[in-house]
């Protein structure tokens, strides 16, 4: 779950990672031109973007509050529960596509890493443990993937090198991009995108205003490209205990959220 407070700090957004991921759906979808790489297969990486979270629904029921009242977000829960979760997303990716499932797990075994490099730095070595070994059991997977895929013609071209790597940069960058639209976490951002020559070129997303995101340089067809995600409109982000904030999303609203992404030789 993210929570997106826009202009008005007492009215707060509830989005579910399944809108999330819905989201980043949408700019994968749209991303690549003769500049930018495109997703290859299509229907495989597609698919990976839209499954990629697809173990939280679960948690998003019912997410319940932390110390503070406040609701329960993915970056705020224990190391265990949230291993677990990305378990689920993988082996209910892996019922769609193995291709597919191979780029999630290489997702979350990047992801991993990162989170082991950070609980060392810490000082907590269980949850560097528990994540070093949620690491290396999503490696263990993706390469059995690879080993069975292996004589299928539509996959020998993007199993390994540049084309597989690709691939899994369009999934880290989709969910990147969702991510901090969703979560409003700031004005301006980056994140690296493969290009069609082989290379990794930096793309700038720098806010207008609350919905509309300068693009530069502009990795898809077009002048402008338009998303959209869906949550529950939140009176208060604070609350006596789970229970109540279970009742409270409930009741709440559906609200859909827009953005527009725009060329930069567009706005003149």
């Amino acid at each position: 779950m993210f929570l997106h407070t826009g202009d008005d700090p007492t009215r707060t957004l509830a989005i579910p990672q399944a809108s999330h991921s819905w989201l980043a759906w949408q700019l994968a979808e749209h991303w690549g031109n003769r500049h930018f790489c495109r997703p290859l297969p299509r229907a495989e990486v597609l698919a990976a973007v839209m499954l990629h979270d697809s173990g939280w629904t679960e948690f998003d029921e019912a997410p319940g509050i932390d110390d503070e009242g406040r609701p329960r977000t993915f970056d705020r829960m224990e190391v265990e529960r949230h291993l677990e979760i990305w378990r689920r997303c993988v082996a209910r990716t892996v019922l769609h596509s193995r291709y597919a499932a191979l780029l999630v797990a290489s997702h979350f075994a990047e992801m991993a890493e990162t989170k082991t490099a950070d609980y060392l730095a810490r000082g907590d070595t269980s949850s560097g443990r528990l994540a070093e070994r949620f690491r290396a059991e999503m490696n263990r997977r993706k390469d059995e993937w690879v080993e069975i895929l292996g004589p299928d013609a539509r996959y020998q071209g993007c199993l390994r090198g540049t084309r597989r790597q690709s691939n899994a940069d369009i999934l880290t960058l989709a969910d990147r991009v969702s991510v901090y639209l969703c979560a409003a976490l700031a004005s301006e951002f980056e994140v690296a995108a493969p290009t069609a020559d082989g290379e990794v070129r930096s793309v700038r997303f720098s806010a207008m205003d609350q919905t509309n995101w300068r693009v530069d340089p502009w990795p898809m067809e077009g002048d402008r490209v338009r998303l959209q995600v869906e949550g529950r409109v939140l009176p208060e982000t604070r609350f006596d205990s789970a229970d109540e904030f279970r009742e409270v999303l409930l009741r709440a609203p559906v609200e859909r959220l827009n953005f527009t992404l725009l060329r930069a030789s567009a706005l003149g």
